[in-house]
């Protein structure tokens, strides 16, 4: 899936905000407060739509949804070699920590070229079935003749599409103090019943010791990217593991109390720098946060990365690498990232950059550098690169329409 152009509607300053997506590493540059960071919470709702929330009858729906927000994102998608155009709306609340909990969604697709110029719900029972096929609880074999059609199928791997997405901020990986010294599993199974999914702290340690225990080249090649080999961050990141017998109680009927015996498995994360042998709390904020998002970078099999400011509390020795794993990710996938980082547009050219601005009563606009410089000027930035400097530094000395 690639994401050829966006349209958000009424979502925090998008008030009517649309952009191409031309190539697939973008990066949004722009003052404070003009919308990058919204532009990025637009897309995360996707996240939600697949996630458990509130059905409601059509009865009450009405009355409740006038109570939320609401937002309409369309999508114009390249997807398997199909020009899909997406129309969704969210229904939504906005908590004290500034997340939104999505409690309704519509979505809607149309597929180019069709006879039919009528657009496809993607319905609540769609994304119960999705649920159930990623929990190995059902197989496509096993469901009712109807749904296995190949315009059902197709439906199915467009909604997964959708939602695939990450979103890494500035921000989640700061204070390593607030990782786990250890993570507590069951009866010796990799299960997530344990981990705190609102912690990324936990969730990071948790999806290291998944691809540390299953052997494959994804811990490996994380390790040889920050280790001795690589960036020398760290010598070695490894987890031991303890088993505790452990017992609980379950009243039976009668008022009989059957104790059951059980056990459960500590996982304890180490990491070896300069010969000292470390939990990752006692790690610096900097080292934390590049090990989180090198492993993130290297393993998130999602098709559409969000990226906001990675270069906050990274030196710039270390950035470079970052963005090199970035560009070199962004050939399989596609890659959005913010950024005030001029040392980020020195590693980038013109045609990966979208200007963000505001302007009073529109909210957020967006626009390509070749859009908002004339093309004598536009000429002259190709030529002062080829010849001269760089883009951060034109950015710096400069600026550009709407600084």
């Amino acid at each position: 899936m690639k994401i050829l152009h966006a349209e958000i509607k009424n979502y925090r300053s998008c008030i009517q905000t649309d952009f191409n997506l031309p190539l697939n590493l973008m990066a949004l540059i722009g003052a404070n407060g003009v919308g990058k960071s919204n532009i990025l919470y637009g897309f995360r709702l996707f996240t939600k739509i697949n996630r458990k929330r509130t059905f409601l009858t059509d009865e009450i729906k009405d009355g409740v949804l006038d109570e939320l927000f609401n937002t309409q994102i369309n999508l114009v998608l390249n997807f398997e070699d199909k020009i899909v155009y997406i129309r969704c709306k969210f229904y939504y609340e906005t908590d004290e920590r500034n997340i939104d909990k999505v409690s309704h969604s519509e979505v809607k697709y149309r597929i180019k070229g069709e006879n039919s110029r009528k657009f496809h719900k993607i319905s609540n029972s769609t994304h119960q079935i999705i649920d159930l096929l990623a929990e190995s609880k059902l197989t496509i074999e096993q469901l009712p003749k109807e749904y296995k059609t190949q315009d059902f199928r197709f439906t199915i791997r467009l909604a997964r599409s959708l939602s695939s997405l990450s979103y890494y901020s500035a921000t989640q990986f700061s204070d390593p103090s607030k990782c786990p010294i250890s993570i507590e599993l069951d009866d010796y199974r990799i299960s997530s019943r344990n981990i705190v999914f609102n912690k990324i702290h936990q969730q990071f340690i948790y999806d290291l010791y998944k691809a540390y225990k299953s052997s494959s080249s994804n811990f490996n090649l994380f390790l040889n990217t920050v280790g001795i080999n690589g960036l020398r961050l760290i010598e070695d990141f490894y987890f031991s593991d303890h088993s505790i017998p452990s017992s609980s109680y379950k009243v039976i009927t009668g008022g009989k109390i059957r104790q059951i015996e059980n056990s459960k498995s500590i996982i304890i994360p180490s990491v070896k720098v300069d010969g000292l042998t470390l939990s990752p709390n006692q790690l610096s904020e900097g080292t934390f946060k590049t090990l989180a998002l090198i492993f993130y970078i290297l393993n998130d099999k999602n098709e559409f990365l969000l990226i906001e400011e990675p270069e906050v509390c990274i030196h710039h020795g270390l950035l470079n690498s970052i963005l090199q794993l970035i560009i070199q990710q962004s050939r399989h996938k596609q890659i959005i990232i913010s950024t005030h980082s001029d040392y980020v547009l020195d590693m980038l050219k013109p045609e990966n950059i979208l200007l963000v601005h505001k302007e009073y009563d529109i909210g957020t606009k967006v626009s390509s550098i070749s859009k908002s410089l004339s093309a004598n000027d536009f000429k002259v930035l190709k030529e002062y690169l080829e010849s001269e400097g760089n883009l951060g530094e034109y950015w710096k000395e400069s600026g550009f329409d709407y600084e």
